[in-house]
């Protein structure tokens, strides 16, 4: 909450940053337990057969490509969508509303991607009948979601940051500090 303001504009600020917060959240959560129910999937052994023109040696090899290009992928978009001077631009151009909608967004397209992730590992795990490759993309997917995982007080301070007037450049970090 936004301590020492009491005027209409905080307060409609806060209930849009708490109901994008919350939809982020929704969704990060509903990728953790599709990542959960898929390793559950396969380690119960529900595994059904696929045709015979799926098992390649390079399909396996490409899949293991995409899932570290996805998880790879996700870290390097988040960081650079969450870049101080692009939120700080963000918010000049198109307000608070804008620069929650990026935050909204960038925290869905991260989620997505870990949850792309699992559902890759269910299908290498389809492909070799091997539990390991559903438990090796499941904790690449838990950790992308982990790191994707919206931290209400993290937009409360960059939303706070980017209405003053040196932005967030300006702001402290949020974690250590600074060099």
């Amino acid at each position: 909450m936004f301590v020492g303001r009491c005027d209409p504009l905080a307060e409609v600020v806060e209930g849009e940053l708490a109901r994008r917060h919350r939809s982020s959240v929704r969704l990060v959560s509903a990728m953790f337990a599709l990542t959960a129910l898929l390793v559950v999937l396969a380690y119960t052994g529900v595994l059904p057969r696929l045709p015979n023109s799926f098992y390649n040696s390079i399909v396996y090899g490409v899949l293991w490509i995409v899932i570290l290009f996805f998880g790879l992928g996700a870290v390097a978009v988040r960081r650079a969508r969450f870049a101080a001077v692009r939120l700080d631009a963000v918010a000049a151009l198109r307000g608070t509303s804008g620069l929650l909608a990026t935050l909204q967004r960038t925290t869905t397209l991260v989620a997505l991607l870990g949850g792309a992730i699992a559902v890759l590992g269910y299908a290498l795990t389809l492909l070799t009948y091997e539990t390991t490759n559903m438990r090796n993309a499941a904790i690449i997917a838990v950790a992308v979601l982990a790191y994707g995982y919206p931290r209400r007080t993290a937009w409360q301070r960059v939303v706070r940051a980017t209405q003053q007037p040196g932005g967030l450049a300006d702001a402290p970090p949020a974690k250590g500090t600074p060099a």
